[in-house]
């Protein structure tokens, strides 16, 4: 079957756009993230785990639209590795969002009254909006030398990573146990963020492979 050029194209549009959306909405729950602890806020938190829902929705329908493009057009090897791309990133940014909503309920669950807590949550997590806003303009505009950029980024994530958990382990082993308790799931929270960069970085191989072919290992 030889495909219809014109159609081709623009299914492969959309799947993009749906892609640029699902990442703008992963954005935007990130943001509330930051909102969230400063306003110490259990209504922007349940809000959060709400939208997860919505971008679950979002993933679903690039999935059925990238098999239905397959199927309807039979792709050639390059448009093939576009919708690849496309549903490994989908992925990945819906595994970004589901560490956002376990530090959502870990917000829900504490008094959320230690600054010194909330703020190392929030240098790392505004970190990760840079790595996001930066990987998803890598992506619409297929820009490798910014993708590689956003690799390095996660490097400084790893470094801030590994200072706050230093930090939290002393607290852990020196403070009161209400102090102590805290700064163990603040552990746990920090690691989902940590995660986060690194599927970041997945999306980052991805966009080398959508460019030119050939498959990388940043992280």
């Amino acid at each position: 079957m030889v495909p219809n050029r014109k159609h081709f194209d623009e299914d492969l549009k959309n799947l993009n756009l749906k892609v640029a959306n699902m990442g703008q909405e992963v954005i935007n729950s990130y943001e509330k993230l930051i909102s969230a602890c400063i306003n110490k806020d259990n209504n922007i938190a349940n809000d959060i785990i709400e939208t997860d829902k919505y971008i679950n929705e979002i993933e679903i329908s690039i999935n059925v639209d990238a098999y239905l493009v397959i199927a309807k057009q039979c792709p050639v090897a390059s448009d093939l590795r576009r919708i690849i791309t496309a549903l490994k990133i989908s992925n990945d940014l819906e595994r970004i969002t589901d560490y956002n909503v376990n530090i959502e309920k870990y917000l829900i669950k504490t008094k959320n009254d230690n600054e010194f807590f909330l703020k190392s949550i929030i240098e790392l997590t505004t970190h990760v909006i840079v790595m996001l806003k930066d990987i998803m303009i890598a992506f619409e505009s297929e820009d490798i030398t910014l993708a590689l950029r956003v690799d390095e980024a996660d490097d400084v994530l790893d470094e801030m990573y590994n200072k706050a958990i230093k930090q939290m382990i002393n607290i852990g082993t020196s403070k009161t146990d209400e102090e102590s308790e805290e700064a163990i799931r603040t552990v746990l929270v920090l690691k989902q963020i940590e995660r986060a960069g690194d599927h970041i970085t997945n999306i980052a191989e991805n966009i080398v492979y959508l460019v030119n072919g050939k498959r990388v290992e940043l992280n």
